[in-house]
């Protein structure tokens, strides 16, 4: 579809190219009007509506009429007996040529049609890309205002504001990921391995289906993540070398079952109190009508977690 209207937007009306397009188009139509008539087919004109409509959607309304015209011209001089004059036409002969003239100028107008309506797609489709790229840059821009007010208000307490800048940049970047989506929907995949993407790749082991999610889920999973590889990186199996998480994913319908594993870290211990992190994983699966179970095993930590994805 996209070459189509590319094909359609290079070749412009009354241009060189559009004039080959004629030539070419009506050659191939009287080649393939003698063909038919060597196997005995007697349709003067069959042939040539093919090539007023694709003409006419190609290179507009001018093609198509330069179709016809050419066509009428061929067909009485090449088709009519006696074949290669223009010889009077009976009151049946101009019947046809007027009823080929009149069906062909349908089907231009039809295809002129068709080719403003394209137009018009393509330029709202323009108008929006610009718009929703001036809303993605304002909303970059939001972001790291944000961020700027935390760490310039917590500027006494860096680790506070690393923590909460990190959060604003996770919901960010999963809204990057939204954004340049035309469906507006992101893979699980695409989320984790955004939050992975300080470490290296093989420290992911993911199974499952990639489950595609609505940009709510995205932005909430976006988080949930940020959260769980952070503290992973801090506390779990990726604060060791040899460390790795394991996601397992499973998709019933509109209901995704999702495990995180970690090997390979060191030893984990349930913590004294909730901290503000677990909060935020726990409410945002909520959020998503869902609920999640953490497992503090001496291998490292795991939870498995229950979602909607829509």
């Amino acid at each position: 579809m996209h070459r189509w209207i590319s094909l359609v937007e290079r070749i412009r009306p009354f241009s060189f190219a559009a004039l080959l397009l004629v030539v070419v188009c009506l050659a191939a139509a009287t080649l393939l009007r003698l063909g038919f008539g060597l196997i005995g087919v007697n349709v003067p004109f069959g042939t040539y509506y093919p090539a007023v409509l694709i003409a006419a959607l190609i290179a507009g309304w001018p093609a198509g009429a330069g179709i016809i015209i050419g066509a009428v011209i061929i067909a009485w001089w090449a088709f009519i007996p006696p074949l290669f004059e223009f010889s009077p036409l009976t009151r049946t002969q101009v019947a046809n040529f007027g009823l080929f003239v009149f069906s062909s100028g349908c089907v231009v107008g039809l295809a002129q049609w068709h080719r403003d309506v394209v137009r018009r797609l393509r330029r709202h489709d323009y108008e929006r890309d610009l718009l929703v790229q001036e809303l993605q840059h304002r909303g970059r821009n939001t972001y790291a205002v944000v961020e700027s007010i935390v760490r310039n208000t917590l500027v006494n307490d860096r680790a506070s504001a690393d923590a909460i800048a990190g959060r604003v940049r996770a919901v960010s970047s999963a809204n990057d990921l939204v954004n340049q989506s035309n469906t507006k929907t992101v893979g699980l995949r695409a989320l984790l391995t955004l939050e992975f993407a300080p470490n290296a790749e093989e420290r992911l082991l993911m199974s499952g289906p990639d489950v595609i999610v609505s940009s709510d889920a995205a932005r909430k999973l976006g988080l949930v993540f940020h959260e769980l590889t952070t503290n992973a990186m801090k506390h779990g199996a990726l604060a060791k070398p040899d460390g790795r998480v394991s996601v397992s994913c499973e998709a019933n319908g509109d209901k995704i079952s999702l495990g995180w594993k970690e090997e390979g870290g060191p030893p984990v211990l349930p913590p004294a109190r909730q901290g503000f992190g677990t909060v935020i994983v726990t409410q945002s699966i909520k959020s998503l009508g869902g609920d999640i179970v953490f497992a503090f095993e001496p291998s490292g930590l795991q939870c498995t977690m229950h979602f909607a994805c829509r």
